[in-house]
């Protein structure tokens, strides 16, 4: 099974993300059903996420000898050490499991020199704690939907249940410890994900008539695709997935419509973009809305193929036959690769969503509103649920920067008493 791997394809214009051999064939029908109805619910990008973890946890029983889904059916799940086994592969990049963690001490005879140089190794092997921890949240999830599959709550075996709630625990603990512990790393709150300099710097660059553009055509479309981003702070799918009909051109000409749409039959894309969180409206200027339209009007109605869809950005470029169809994530990922060598800095469209979230910080700050509310119109803005921690991380920001400020307010009445 070491050749197995994710292939993506579509089906009455339905999206599905599989695992397959050698032969194209699905590895386990149990293995399909997880992906695609369990996981329907989620964007393409979640599910091809969940597919590469699944992926790895396959991998690795299976070079073992190890089939999951019997395992499971039989009730005997896999033993402690066997979990054990598979965390520490866990803890290393896809290539470099202990299995395969291997040095030719030529002339070294000192064992605990050895000793040294294979903890070096591991050590600079290791992946992120996010990576690790969602290895080992598939391992579980997996599990347990393939308990649920194979023995009813009423009727399965007492010393199987206590395998199950056993085995699920141990791992569930490593899951939490993983969360609690995700980095070590205490980040300077002056320090901005995007220098200004270089933010600056994008913003020139992007604009069509600029000398720097890096871009020999589709260079409207482009500057559209960066200042979309810029100032509504959504996320790459909810731009790859805009159509002209969520473009509201009337009234104050400052609003967009985000929202999901599931499987859109329209979309001809085998990765269909989606809008991850709730529906909002999202505000630009009005002179960017007055570009769109623009673009609509003067260079989108030139592809024919743009008439039989509805999504504002399409392909330019007829290489592989996609001129005039909906732009897909991966040719918006290209741009800014593009964008991130002529700078000399990485940027990408999240990084964007980063940089709208310290300017809004900026902004609210300078306009005296009330932290709370600064916060409500945050969740609303990004299209987060009132429940959501992810304002924790610009809260904590925000806090470090005050702490600073009074603290250094102490210091200086301390010095004068001194």
């Amino acid at each position: 099974m070491s050749n197995i791997r994710i292939k993506q394809y579509q089906f009455n214009s339905l999206p599905f993300i599989s695992i397959v051999d050698e032969t194209d064939c699905p590895v386990d029908p149990y293995v399909s059903c997880y992906l695609n109805v369990l996981l329907s619910s989620r964007t393409v990008n979640t599910t091809l996420r969940c597919a590469n973890e699944l992926l790895f946890v396959l991998r690795h029983f299976s070079e073992k000898g190890i089939d999951l889904p019997a395992r499971v059916a039989a009730g005997e799940l896999i033993s402690p050490k066997e979990y054990m086994q598979f965390y520490d592969r866990c803890c290393f990049q896809k290539d470099n499991s202990e299995d395969h963690t291997s040095i030719k001490f030529l002339e070294i005879n000192n064992k605990h020199l050895r000793n040294i140089l294979v903890a070096n190794q591991k050590n600079i092997a290791k992946v992120a704690s996010e990576t690790l921890q969602g290895r080992v949240r598939r391992l579980r999830q997996f599990i347990s939907w393939l308990f649920e599959q194979f023995h009813e709550v009423q009727s399965v075996d007492e010393v199987a249940y206590e395998r199950f709630v056993s085995l699920i625990s141990s791992i569930k603990l490593n899951e939490e410890g993983l969360g609690r512990n995700r980095t070590q790393a205490v980040s300077n709150p002056e320090e901005s994900v995007m220098p200004d300099s270089v933010f600056v710097q994008l913003l020139e660059m992007i604009l069509p008539s600029s000398p720097n553009n890096p871009f020999k055509a589709s260079k409207i479309r482009n500057y559209l695709i960066v200042s979309l981003l810029v100032q509504s702070g959504i996320r790459r799918g909810a731009l790859a997935k805009l159509k002209i009909s969520d473009f509201i051109f009337h009234g104050t000409y400052d609003q967009i419509s985000i929202y999901r749409s599931g499987n859109d039959p329209t979309d001809p894309r085998a990765e269909k973009p989606n809008q991850k969180t709730k529906a909002h409206l999202a505000t630009i200027n009005p002179v960017l809305m007055e570009q769109v339209k623009l673009y609509i009007d003067t260079i989108r109605v030139i592809f024919p193929n743009a008439q039989f869809h509805d999504f504002v950005l399409v392909s330019e470029n007829d290489s592989k036959g996609t001129i005039g169809q909906p732009l897909s994530m991966k040719a918006i990922n290209a741009i800014f690769q593009k964008l991130s060598k002529a700078l000399g800095f990485h940027v990408h469209p999240h990084l964007l969503r980063h940089k709208w979230n310290e300017t809004f910080d900026e902004e609210g700050t300078r306009k005296g509103i009330d932290s709370t509310l600064l916060e409500d119109i945050r969740k609303y803005a990004m299209g987060w649920s009132q429940n959501t921690s992810m304002t924790q991380v610009y809260n904590e920001k925000r806090l470090a920067l005050k702490a600073r400020e009074l603290s250094k307010i102490h210091q200086q009445r301390v010095d004068q008493h001194k």
